[in-house]
């Protein structure tokens, strides 16, 4: 199954750019992945502009978002991993979102719907393990002659999914 982080992220990312906030991400650096300049890490957590005026080569990946930023004049690489992301922060405007909250409720309901823990590692192999199918039905293909006499509109569409294993 593909990871749903970059698609959330992306989301929250997206409306918030929409809306004309500066995002910053608030980042666990203690966490495998991540890039940052290590000097301006404090309590473990570094706070990051990712407002588009201030990065530049912005990358949304499956995994993680890299970008280049500058710090006191410096360009540096940053790479931040989902897990590592705790909260998406306007200061601004006073939003914030708990990005760590959210990824933590997907990867609950993952395993309480019999997911492992790497329900969100992607490869070929798993991606197709299963498959999900959309077909329409109307009404006049599960009735009598007599029903569809009765009836003069249009029939009903129902959507059906069937999932395959």
């Amino acid at each position: 199954m593909k990871s749903i982080y970059s698609y959330l992220f992306t989301a929250f990312y997206n409306w918030l750019r929409d809306s004309g906030a500066n995002p910053r991400i608030m980042v666990d650096a203690t966490k495998p992945g991540v890039v940052v300049p290590r000097e301006y890490v404090s309590n473990d957590m570094i706070l990051i502009s990712i407002y588009y005026l201030y990065v530049s080569d912005f990358e949304i990946l499956p995994d993680k978002i890299t970008f280049y930023t500058k710090f006191k004049g410096k360009k540096e690489y940053v790479a931040i991993p989902y897990n590592a992301m705790t909260e998406l922060v306007c200061s601004d405007s006073g939003i914030s979102i708990p990005l760590s909250m959210w990824m933590s409720s997907i990867d609950m309901a993952c395993r309480q719907y019999g997911e492992d823990d790497s329900a969100f590692a992607e490869s070929e192999e798993e991606s197709d393990k299963s498959a999900i199918t959309f077909s329409i039905t109307s009404d006049s293909e599960n009735s009598s002659p007599s029903d569809a006499k009765e009836r003069k509109s249009q029939p009903k569409v129902d959507p059906n999914f069937t999932m395959l294993d």
